[in-house]
């Protein structure tokens, strides 16, 4: 029979596949919206290329330049109600998943027929989804917000004497920020939804879970905060609150079914010493090394507008003053 950590690391290697499917496409469809772009954008370099020395007035009343950054905006908020609709059907599929997950778990614990919940009910209940939250507030700023980094960045080079060629990556370089904004967007609703779902199906049974589990995947690309939450218990009516991209789950703690887990600050400090300042970083590590902090220390919290509290890692200097 597999432990609950054999299912919480099959569970996450299908969330990352379902993460990965979800990603794929956001990047497929915002290389379109480049692609589209790149002959305004080459007319406006073609352009540029004919004057002496411009001014950012001249640039900003070129025909070229403002035909770009407004096929830039129309091209990008159309992109954002592409990001919304894949948001949503990410999320769909992480409930969906989470809840067989659940009763997987339960089954394996020895519990045959485990209390469920409609998939629909779970996503209802998540508030950061409401159609008055801030998630879809901050998607719509997708458009505005990235445009205006592009036109900044077009004057700014400018404003240094950037050549055509270099003003080129620069706008590829800037556009970026547009796909990263949405895949962090559209990934983090994603795993928050699954971790969301995973505490209603415990609250559903709680005649035999008593509670959760951080799990984390301790590895090399693990934060120092999610680290040292590996193995802490918690109750079910606490939320998994997490930071951004985070890709930890939840393990139920069950009645009867004793599974020993290592706590992250037991792993972390079996790990060598290049390991350890890899992870922590060299300052940080040396104050801990003169005893400054504990590891515990290091997973704090911060309020985010669409998530609430989150957790964070602690920055370096209010540990040292703590």
């Amino acid at each position: 029979m597999p432990t609950p950590t054999e299912l919480a690391q099959a569970f996450k290697a299908a969330i990352d596949q379902q993460d990965a499917a979800a990603l794929t496409r956001l990047a497929k469809t915002y290389k379109t919206l480049y692609d589209r772009m790149k002959g305004k954008l080459d007319s406006y370099l073609l352009a540029l290329s004919r004057l002496q020395n411009p001014t950012k007035g001249q640039v900003m009343r070129m025909t070229q330049y403002q035909a770009l950054i407004d096929a830039l905006e129309s091209e990008l908020t159309k992109y954002s109600a592409y990001v919304e609709v894949e948001l949503r059907n990410s999320v769909d599929g992480a409930v969906e998943m989470a809840i067989k997950q659940t009763k997987t778990f339960l089954e394996a614990a020895g519990y045959s027929m485990p209390q469920s919940l409609p998939k629909d009910a779970i996503i209802s209940m998540l508030g950061f989804l409401k159609e008055d939250a801030p998630l879809w507030e901050r998607i719509k700023l997708l458009s505005k917000g990235n445009t205006q980094k592009v036109a900044d960045a077009l004057l700014e080079g400018i404003a240094f004497g950037y050549n055509p060629a270099k003003t080129a990556r620069m706008f590829e370089n800037v556009m970026g920020g547009g796909l990263t904004d949405a895949m962090r967007m559209t990934r983090t609703a994603q795993l928050y939804a699954s971790r969301e779902a995973n505490r209603a199906m415990y609250v559903a049974n709680e005649d035999v879970v008593e509670g959760w589990v951080w799990w984390s995947s301790l590895d090399s690309d693990t934060c120092m905060a999610c680290a040292v939450e590996h193995g802490t218990i918690h109750s079910n009516d606490e939320s998994m609150d997490s930071h951004y991209n985070c890709r930890c789950t939840s393990i139920p703690v069950v009645k009867g079914y004793d599974d020993k887990i290592q706590t992250g600050e037991d792993w972390f400090k079996g790990l060598s010493e290049k390991e350890q300042r890899d992870m922590m970083g060299n300052s940080a590590f040396d104050a801990w090394k003169d005893g400054k902090f504990e590891l515990s220390d290091m997973a704090t919290r911060r309020h985010d507008d669409v998530y609430g509290e989150m957790l964070a890692r602690t920055p370096l200097q209010d540990l040292i003053q703590n």
